[in-house]
């Protein structure tokens, strides 16, 4: 049946036509417009920073004479492509830059084989080269300022991290990773028994297999743990208390191995803990780690109010879906906005905390809190 063109017929077409195109433009400035506004965590730091009048010299770390006849080594795991100018902004004493770079057999210092083992192949490589060159601490990290994997207590920054290191503490624990979080790490996150696939721990299957072939033998600890992911300072006595031999032999083994590079790199995270220490877990508690090993150091009261913004955060995060984002638009961007505002008082806690960090009398206080 033919429908008649009416009135309306011929006038609904015409005003669409125009209306949804006026709906789509207005969604997406305003989208765009709250989007703009809306702070990334670094920044909404950075901004909290000036607010409160905090300059980086008044949260710079104080050094003992001891940090300061510490040598150092930084070791970057890096592409050709990748900027490691940030480095320059590193305030630690004795620096020494050693820059690795795995997919150029050209440079100065480069992996035996290259992109095979991710950052372990060029650790490796660093400890069997250097084993009788040793600096009394050796940092190993990758090439991005500002990974995920460093937490907002750390500026989400490697600058930051790396400068408000306590050196000494380094010494005295011998390894230390500098990612403090549990979050998929501890305290018991590796199971070298479980042999079935596991998406969010692709590597665990192969676990027991590599550290029986990478340690030589077949006493294999049943769980591995300690946060991830392969950023850490390690004494010169941790490195050299295996021969020589033992970094030849990891070498070949990932040389050898018939896993991909993601894979042969991330057996490898869950290793260290046992290469350096002699141990399967290394999980410290998280408040005390930070505020032992870069002075920041929060109260019970903060601990507590910090826990439940993270938790708040994690929620809000999650709604990040295309009717998600709609339904905040429409009621303002709240869910953004708030983000903002958790940054902000997280910034806040920062401060704070590395203000107690200034006084060791305080940070023995703290670190005797059983909570």
């Amino acid at each position: 049946m033919k429908l008649s063109k009416g009135p309306c017929n011929l006038w609904l077409p015409i005003y669409w036509k125009f209306t949804l195109p006026a709906i789509l433009i207005i969604t997406s400035f305003l989208l765009l417009r709250n989007l703009w506004s809306v702070q990334s965590p670094r920044v909404a730091i950075q901004d909290a920073h000036r607010t409160l009048n905090v300059t980086e010299a008044q949260t710079d770390p104080p050094l003992g004479q001891d940090d300061k006849n510490i040598t150092v080594n930084l070791v970057l795991a890096t592409l050709r492509r990748d900027d490691i100018s940030w480095i320059e902004n590193i305030k630690l004493p004795n620096l020494n830059i050693i820059r690795y770079v795995s997919d150029d057999m050209m440079a100065p210092y480069h992996p035996p084989l290259p992109k095979k083992g991710r950052e372990a192949m060029i650790y490796l490589t660093y400890m069997y080269d250097f084993y009788d060159e040793l600096p009394d601490v050796t940092i190993f990290t990758h090439a991005d300022e500002s990974p995920w994997h460093v937490e907002r207590s750390l500026n989400s920054s490697l600058v930051f991290a790396l400068s408000h290191l306590d050196l000494s503490q380094v010494m005295q624990r011998q390894y230390f990773n500098l990612r403090v979080s549990w979050e998929n790490a501890c305290p018991d996150w590796i199971n070298t028994t479980n042999s079935e696939y596991d998406d969010e721990k692709q590597e665990q299957s192969f676990m027991r297999e590599a550290f029986a072939e990478n340690f030589a033998t077949d006493d294999v600890p049943e769980i591995l743990a300690g946060p991830c992911c392969s950023q850490f300072a390690v004494t010169r006595d941790a490195i050299r208390r295996h021969p020589r031999t033992q970094y030849q032999r990891n070498l070949a083994w990932l040389m050898q191995t018939d896993l991909s590079d993601f894979l042969s790199g991330r057996v490898w995270e869950h290793m260290w803990q046992w290469l350096f220490m002699g141990q399967a877990v290394d999980c410290p508690i998280e408040w005390k780690a930070y505020c032992r090993m870069y002075h920041i150091c929060y109260d019970l009261e903060s601990r507590k109010l910090l826990s439940k913004l993270e938790l708040e955060r994690k929620n809000l995060e999650k709604k990040t879906g295309v009717f998600d984002t709609i339904a905040d638009l429409l009621r303002g961007m709240k869910n953004k906005k708030r983000l903002r505002e958790i940054d902000a008082v997280m910034a806040v806690e920062l401060e704070s905390a590395l203000e107690r960090g200034k006084s060791e009398a305080v940070r023995m206080q703290l670190l005797s809190d059983s909570w």
